[in-house]
């Protein structure tokens, strides 16, 4: 699993690609998480186009980021 981020004003984007599952969601919450806490943006979009596979830990880390948002 990888994750790139991007931020630009108010706008945070992070690109998700590869699988996004119970053994990679903890790491890339909490790069999601840093990346948040250091810019303080007011939108954050989650790029899910190159993810190839996903179970309900990436539901959990959408939500998760929603409620820090």
């Amino acid at each position: 699993m990888n994750v790139t981020i991007e931020s630009s004003g108010n706008l945070m984007i992070a690109y998700l690609i590869g699988e996004l599952d119970h053994h990679s969601a903890a790491e890339i919450r909490d790069k999601i998480d840093n990346a948040i806490s250091f810019k303080k943006p007011n939108h954050l979009i989650l790029d899910f186009k190159n993810i190839s596979f996903m179970d309900s830990s990436g539901i959990g880390l959408v939500m998760g980021r929603f409620r820090l948002m």
